[in-house]
């Protein structure tokens, strides 16, 4: 995930205006910032990972795994920690940041790996760490998995359980599938990001998978959503 800084984000139609002028001083600063430092060496390489967490949650009685909208709620104890340490002088192992989803965490070291071989010998321990530090913060009906959750979409998919509302008006995605409330509310971008694609397209985003037909499927195949 990119730098996140706090603030009020912009609409489509409010940046519009400034587009060329964003292209122009882009480019211009890229230029700069090569030409000043094109000709500096010896830099040690500074390097680093990324797991991004799903939270999921165990209903055993109705055999049903769903996704567990408590990123917000995880990310306010993890980042706690780390403001608390920076305070007291110590080393966080782990840095904690919000993801695009409610049920995402992203966890990366808590400072970069140097450029010595030796530096890779830390990291598959760093990550077990960071499972760790995420998972004594669980319920006992929780697990993270660091793989695409299956169920994305389909009906009941996230807990609290919530419907899409593709003709809400004041909704970040209309998705037919993806509930607004399965977006990450604790940062502006991210709602917005989705409502700004939206305008600048002037349509929603829809990504249709193409039905496998067989002598078994419908002709024409018709979904009721």
């Amino acid at each position: 995930m990119g730098l996140l800084t706090l603030g009020t984000p912009l609409s489509w139609n409010e940046i519009v205006p400034y587009v060329e002028y964003i292209k122009e001083h882009g480019i211009a600063q890229f230029i700069a910032l090569y030409h000043r430092l094109k000709g500096r060496e010896g830099d040690q390489l500074k390097w680093g990972d990324e797991i991004e967490y799903t939270i999921v949650k165990f209903d055993d009685d109705a055999k049903k795994v769903r996704v567990s909208l408590r990123a917000e709620e995880l990310l306010n104890q993890l980042q706690a920690g780390e403001e608390l340490n920076a305070l007291l002088g110590n080393d966080n192992c782990c840095l904690w940041r919000p993801e695009f989803a409610a049920y995402m965490i992203e966890g990366t070291p808590g400072a970069p790996y140097g450029g010595l071989l030796a530096c890779f010998n830390v990291v598959e321990s760093n990550m077990i760490s960071r499972r760790a530090e995420v998972t004594r913060l669980l319920k006992g009906d929780e697990s993270v998995m660091s793989i695409s959750f299956p169920s994305l979409g389909t009906p009941d998919f996230t807990s609290p359980s919530y419907e899409p509302r593709p003709d809400g008006d004041n909704n970040s995605g209309c998705s037919i599938f993806f509930p607004d409330e399965a977006i990450y509310a604790g940062h502006p971008r991210f709602r917005n990001l989705v409502r700004n694609i939206k305008q600048r397209r002037g349509e929603k985003v829809a990504i249709n998978v193409p039905i496998y037909k067989d002598i078994n499927t419908p002709n024409p195949y018709q979904v009721s959503f």
